[in-house]
């Protein structure tokens, strides 16, 4: 599956002020995992320009020539392209379970700051529409995100940014619009 549509959000990454996130603290955690989701992109918007190389390679050129037939070489040009698509849904599951364990941590963020800028019932229904797209399993996904909001209910949230905390929604939310306008694009 090609995720084209992410790339204008790879941008929008690098965004984020390093300063809003310089405490040990649930802040410095979604930052970090924004940081992974930012990796996960950045890898698979690689194997999407090297899944397109191996596409306009031809299948079969002068093979007779370099001793190594036809079916030899389509058989190794599949083969590329199907590691590619391995290790792009391998990228695009990273970066739904991060995303799980982001709204997670934000849904418990939210309730200790009083914020209330984000549907967080929503969230499961999302996730679990997400990972059915990849056919990962939904329950894996939504079990990321409760497992995030436990280990965030467990932390000292007293030292809670919620500045940071809104300003961090507030970007999360532009991402997604950012994302929701490529794909009506590709459309």
């Amino acid at each position: 599956m090609r995720l084209l549509y992410i790339y204008p959000i790879s941008f929008l990454l690098f965004v984020f002020p390093i300063a809003l996130f310089a405490s040990e603290s649930l802040d410095e955690r979604l930052f970090s995992e924004l940081q992974l989701i930012n990796q996960s992109m950045s890898k698979m918007t690689s194997e999407n320009e090297a899944f397109i190389e191996e596409l306009d390679k031809e299948r079969c050129s002068k093979a007779a020539s370099k001793g190594t037939s036809c079916e030899e070489q389509s058989l190794r040009h599949l083969a590329a392209l199907d590691e590619s698509n391995r290790k792009t849904e391998a990228y695009v599951k990273n970066m739904i379970e991060g995303w799980a364990r982001i709204y997670g941590m934000l849904r418990v963020a939210h309730m200790h700051c009083d914020l209330n800028s984000f549907n967080f019932d929503a969230v499961p229904t999302s996730l679990r529409a997400q990972s059915q797209l990849i056919k990962l399993d939904p329950d894996t996904v939504v079990l990321k995100y409760l497992e995030a909001s436990e280990g965030a209910l467990e932390m000292d949230l007293d030292e809670l940014d919620c500045e940071a905390i809104k300003s961090f929604t507030a970007n999360v939310q532009q991402i997604f619009l950012a994302a929701r306008r490529a794909q009506e694009r590709m459309r």
